[in-house]
This record gives structure tokens, sequence and C-alpha cells, in this order.
């Protein structure tokens, strides 16, 4: 199991600040009180309770490390002043907070002087918590977390200055596992769960290749999921990455293992080592819906029956569209009734074209090189078109061909000489997933009944 190294405290920068007599001695005093509090709490080391059903050996217990500020001459000093937790709001800023909180604008002006503050401090977003104490309108300390694994914390120091630290508290990766079954939607099945939206939004990439998701999934269709969470000082932050994941669909079992290759790339495989990467996507917009299919069909603004050369993918406008394979862009602009179009060519004389665009992403150019998955532009209803979609087509030597019906070959499997190491790191993970309902192998061809929405 993976986790970052706690590091030892930086100390930032301290400033000098003019404060005599009793009330520099009073200020002085309530600050080291503070920092012995801190200190006291972040010098602990933290051993955290395993993950519900995870073994004692999946979790680690990191520390959090801070460096004492000043020369602390007695512990029996208590703290003094006034101490207010504050949740940033929209617009908010640090000079605001202060004055809501009637605290001296001079120290806030002090405290961004130090070096390397400044930046740290104004970062504010929504629902960042702050927290000050003060004494007679005077900081005494604020502190905020920087980032994931850092808190920023300024102290005043026995001399009326200030002092700034960052104290490091390292992340601990647990595993956790999910079974579910599908009733109404993807997303409510992994809410129900207490999982996050994410996941949900994972498990259809990792099996992107194999299941339409807004098409094809099916009442009683079940799934099993391990995947990383994140904690830090025991408390969950959030879902990390799916290791493992087994999926039935229609009565056909999928599974998929995360492997890292030594070039520090992840892929999913299947337990035998095949990838499931394919050449194409089975749909260049995630969870949407086939407003027409390839073939004969009456125009609806033509008014006249013609052929439809490619798939509508509908879905709303500004809905991002994927290029479908690596490629190059051969063609962006306006183009008769596609209106914004980019035709993508493959190699081997295959092309791919995505229309009705409403806008395209940013440095995309004739000539540039495309990774599968790349987001190229977005959906919209530019030219013949009575409704927001995507126009897709699949073209082999300038012939049509129903984008549905291909089903292009897997990458390359694992390499030989990784086979040893596949197997030995699956076998620890394949142990931990949840068996899924015993799927039964349905005919080729058979319809899909009653799909459910893969929609929130």
């Amino acid at each position: 199991m993976q986790q970052t190294t706690a590091e030892p405290t930086r100390p930032l920068a301290t400033t000098p600040r003019a404060g005599t007599g009793l009330r520099r001695a009073v200020l002085a005093a309530a600050a080291v009180a503070a920092a012995l509090a801190v200190s006291a709490a972040m010098l602990l080391v933290y051993r955290p309770n395993p993950a519900p059903g995870a073994a004692p050996s999946e979790v680690s217990a990191p520390t959090s490390t801070v460096s004492r500020i000043g020369n602390v001459a007695s512990a029996a000093l208590k703290p003094l002043g006034d101490a207010a937790q504050v949740v940033v709001r929209r617009h908010d800023t640090l000079d605001a907070i202060f004055r809501r909180l009637s605290v001296s604008i001079e120290d806030l002006a002090a405290v961004r002087n130090l070096p390397g503050v400044r930046q740290s401090l104004d970062m504010l977003k929504p629902g960042d918590v702050v927290s000050l104490t003060s004494l007679n309108g005077e900081l005494t300390s604020i502190t905020r977390r920087v980032s994931e694994t850092a808190t920023l914390t300024v102290q005043r120091d026995p001399n009326g200055g200030f002092a700034a630290n960052i104290v490091h508290n390292a992340l601990e990766m647990r595993t956790a596992s999910l079974q579910g079954r599908i009733n109404s939607s993807l997303f409510r099945s992994f809410n129900d769960l207490g999982a996050s939206d994410q996941v949900a939004l994972q498990l259809a990439e990792v099996f992107r290749y194999d299941i339409d998701f807004a098409q094809e999934l099916q009442p009683g269709d079940t799934f099993s999921v391990v995947l990383e969470q994140v904690w830090r000082d025991g408390k969950f932050l959030r879902d990390g990455e799916i290791l493992a994941a087994e999926f039935v669909n229609s009565g056909h079992s999928y599974r998929a293992l995360r492997y890292t290759l030594p070039d520090g790339r992840r892929e999913y495989y299947t337990p035998e080592g095949s990838s499931l990467r394919r050449a194409f996507l089975l749909a260049p917009v995630q969870f949407s819906r086939i407003s027409s299919g390839f073939g004969l069909r009456w125009h609806p603004i033509l008014d006249r029956m013609g052929t439809h050369k490619g798939i509508d993918y509908a879905a709303p406008v500004g809905t991002p569209i994927r290029a479908a394979g690596d490629g190059r862009l051969s063609f962006r602009g306006t183009e008769r009734g596609y209106g914004n179009v980019i035709v993508l060519a493959h190699g081997g004389g295959i092309e791919t074209l995505y229309g009705h665009m409403s806008g395209f992403a940013p440095n995309l150019y004739v000539g540039r090189r495309v990774k599968q998955g790349d987001v190229i532009g977005y959906v919209g209803m530019t030219g013949l078109a009575t409704g927001p979609h995507l126009h897709y087509e699949y073209r082999v030597g300038g012939v049509h061909r129903n984008p549905a019906s291909i089903r292009s070959l897997p990458a390359e499997p694992i390499p030989a000489a990784l086979r040893a190491d596949f197997e030995a790191s699956s076998r620890a993970v394949l142990a931990g997933l949840p068996a899924s309902a015993t799927p039964h192998t349905a005919p080729a061809g058979t319809p899909a009944r009653n799909p459910v929405t893969a929609a929130r």
C-alpha cells in the first residue's frame, strides 16, 4: 500500500514588529501558549483504526510534524483571547474576513509581508476554512490548509513579530470494496452504497470499450469494485482509483485489473493479461443516447428519405466530445449541413467525423495529433440540426461504415517479461474482489430489454 512520507516542518520566515510593556508580554504569552497547543497535538503519532473490512496490514500510520515556534519558557501558560473558525464564502477575501472579525488589518499586512506567505494565504476558495486567534483585536495566530498534505500556521512570536511554518500531514492509502446491483441508474446504485459519482464514472471508463453505459445497462446488472481511498489524520478525504472491478451486463461478465507499467502508465487488463484498451471507443460522448442510427431514415429538416451515414448522439449543448481513437486532425471548420465539424485521420484509410459542434477545443489545428479520449470539441446544433447532438461517422477508404458495428482489436497484452509480476500483483487484488452474482451466458445478438439510464 502506498503512502506519502511525512516531511519535517519548514520555517518560512519571521518579521519583527514593535510592541512593548505589558501588552507585548500578554500577546507573547498567548502566542507561546497557542504554539504549545499546536506542537503538543501535532507531535503525537496518529494510529488510525483500519477501514471496515480491511486487514491490519492494509493500514499504515503516518505521522504529522511541526516545529516549535520561538523559545517556550513554560508549559503552564493558558491561551488568551478570542478564537474563530471561518468558512470562506464566495468572493471572500482575507481583508474582508479580518474586518468582519474586527482583527487588525495592520497585522494582516505584516503577515502577508512574510516571504512565501502571501500566495498561500490569499488563494481562497469557497468552502476553505481559516482559523484565527486574537487578543483585543490583535492577531495572535492564523491557520489554513494549503493542500491535502500541508497546513500553513502563522504565530505571533515572543518578540511581537510573526513566524510562519508549514505543517506536513502524511496521506494514508486504504482499500475498500463495493458490491451492488443496478436498479434505476448507475450513479444512484453507487450513491446508495456511499460511493461518489467519481467512482461510477471510473467504472464506466474502465469498461468503455465493452459496455455502452448509456444504452446497454439492464435492471439486475451487478458490479463489484475494489478501490483505493485517501485518508488523512484518521479522516476520509476522497475515493481514489479503481484497482479491480467486475461488471455483469445482460449475463456477460467483464473483469478488469489495474496494472502499473515500468514507464508509470496505469492500464487495465483482464485477469488473463489481455488489454481492455481498443483502437476505438464505442461512443465519443459519455452517457448520451442514440437519437438516430445508421441507415435509411426520413430527414427531419430536408423532409425526404435518405441514407444516414453515421450515428447521432443526443446530449446537452457543451457536453465534451472525445476523439474515438489516436489520430491526426485533417479538417477543422464548417462544412455544409454538418455545421462546425472535425475530421480525424487514424491511419490505414480510417477517418472519423464529428459534426454539429458548438465549438472546438482550444489549441486544435490541422496536422495536430490527438490521443484517444482527448476532448476535441463540444456538442451543439450548428448546421442542419433540430436539437443538440453529435453526428459521428466512421469511414474506411472513403466508404461509410456503421460505427456501432466496429469492434476493433485490443491493444498489446501484458509483455512476457512482466507476466510473473502481473500475476503476483493481481492475485492479492482479485482476492479482495467481492463475488458477483454468477453470470449466465446470453445468446449472441440477444437484444437489450428495458435498459436503464446511466444518468444521475
